[in-house]
């Protein structure tokens, strides 16, 4: 089966530094990313698969949220509790004004979470498929409010999304299967959060759209390189960066610091190996030990102000060159705790270190990547004209897949009037039984369906 390797998965802003980012800065313009892969479309007639409907679920996504003791707040929780507190205001705005709000997400699994959805572009190079092209991909943060943890949910870039292709008024004609990287492109952030809030179960409170730049100059203007530790020994091939070719490159095992070109081409770019590589040096694997090198840098740096300053001058900059995008008014969410922090940093590393359990600033808990079994965790599988889903093979028929480098949820029907229960019924799955434990929703398959 063909495999475009996971692209620019990184997602490596951890939240709690974004959020100390955007303190200094004024209120930001929401300007959209430069436009990636457009799908092409021919005028055709739609497949002859009739369109199903559910009954509405009538439970609320609304939720309460367990506050901290403010004796016991930490760092963490004073810069939190701002977004805890409008994310609760915007879900029972949502749940009167949109009646398909109920129907999108689960009460039990959003109950004392906040999602923050982040999406990020930039050039890929695989070869010998591409030498380089743009594309984006998605990682929800999931904040659990009780336990203080934070679970992360990825999805391939290479899922069908038809909340886009309907939005277009492209579904079911000719080469007109698109991925949910295209959400933001075409529809912005209010498509984007619909999209995914039908494909987790979970309400999407806030979002942030960014170029890969972003990241690299995160990392060398703010933290000045991250430390990490390398698994093995790998070498891995060219990539882009703002149209430039940087040369292949090698990584020693153990430990070293990286600079953020170098953790850019850590994560996204290709091992070169004869055969398949060792699942430690898969994308999603690689983005995670990023994701925990910044994490314990950030906790180490957390009460230095200098941090801080570097950390909001750095977002002034990219918000006012347009790569740093975000749904939210920062400056009502937090300035209010400015002063608190500022005055503060000792009393809360203190309580930090009291409390013996990491509470300045949460750990990376649960993590799932939705993709094929053979790259990650499932809920998605590679379309095939020969697989055993009749939508799959009635659109391969029809020639709504320009090509088979796509994947979709098993058995998913992408002319429902339902999406949530329909279409994308197995990610939800994955989701739901991952961070709540809940069984299994009916549409699950264990294993994947018997190809022919």
């Amino acid at each position: 089966m063909f495999h475009r390797a996971n692209p620019l998965i990184l997602r490596t802003l951890v939240l709690g530094a974004i959020i100390g980012s955007l303190i200094a800065c004024a209120n930001p313009g929401i300007t959209p990313p430069p436009t990636l892969t457009m799908p092409t479309t021919t005028p055709t007639t739609t497949p002859t698969i009739e369109p199903t409907l559910s009954p509405t679920v009538t439970a609320t996504a609304t939720a309460t949220f367990t506050p901290t003791p403010k004796a016991e707040a930490s760092m963490f929780d004073v810069l939190f509790q701002p977004l805890v507190n409008e994310a609760q205001k915007r879900r029972e705005q949502r749940a009167k004004s949109d009646p398909e709000f109920a129907r999108r997400v689960s009460k039990p699994l959003n109950a004392n979470r906040i999602n923050i959805l982040l999406f990020g572009y930039g050039e890929t190079h695989e070869p010998p498929v591409t030498e380089r092209a743009i594309i984006g991909s998605h990682t929800i943060i999931s904040f659990d409010t009780r336990q203080r943890v934070a679970d992360i949910i990825s999805i391939t870039h290479d899922t069908r999304a038809p909340e886009v292709e309907r939005h277009l008024g492209i579904l079911g004609k000719p080469k007109s299967a698109t991925r949910i990287d295209q959400a933001f492109i075409f529809g912005g952030f209010a498509l984007q959060r619909q999209t995914f809030e039908n494909a987790t179960g979970l309400c999407i409170d806030f979002q942030i759209a960014f170029d890969d730049v972003v990241i690299k100059e995160f990392v060398d203007g703010v933290y000045g390189g991250v430390e990490v530790h390398v698994p093995q020994t790998f070498e891995v091939h060219p990539f882009y960066l703002n149209g430039k070719k940087y040369p292949a490159g090698k990584f020693p095992q153990g430990r070293q610091k990286l600079n953020g070109t170098q953790v850019l081409q850590f994560i996204k770019t290709v091992p070169i190996a004869e055969r398949a590589y060792d699942v430690s040096l898969e994308h999603n694997s690689r983005k995670y030990i990023i994701f925990d090198a910044l994490l314990e840098s950030l906790k180490a740096r957390s009460t230095d102000p200098l941090f801080w300053f570097n950390a909001s001058k750095f977002a002034a900059g990219e918000i006012k060159s347009g790569t740093l995008a975000y749904d939210f008014d920062h400056t009502a969410l937090v300035k209010n705790q400015i002063g608190e922090i500022v005055v503060n940093l000792g009393k809360y590393a203190a309580t930090d270190k009291s409390q013996k359990s990491g509470a300045l600033f949460p750990r990376f808990n649960k993590r799932k990547y939705i993709v094929d079994k053979t790259q990650g965790d499932g809920g998605v599988r590679w379309v095939s004209p020969n697989v055993d889903d009749p939508f799959i093979r009635a659109d391969v028929k029809n020639g709504v897949y320009a090509n088979y480098d796509m994947e979709v949820p098993y058995n998913g029907n992408p002319y429902s009037a339902d999406l949530a229960k329909e279409y994308w019924c197995s990610t939800r799955s994955l989701v739901q039984t991952a961070l709540i434990e809940y069984p299994p929703l009916p549409c699950y398959q264990a294993t994947d369906p018997k190809i022919e």
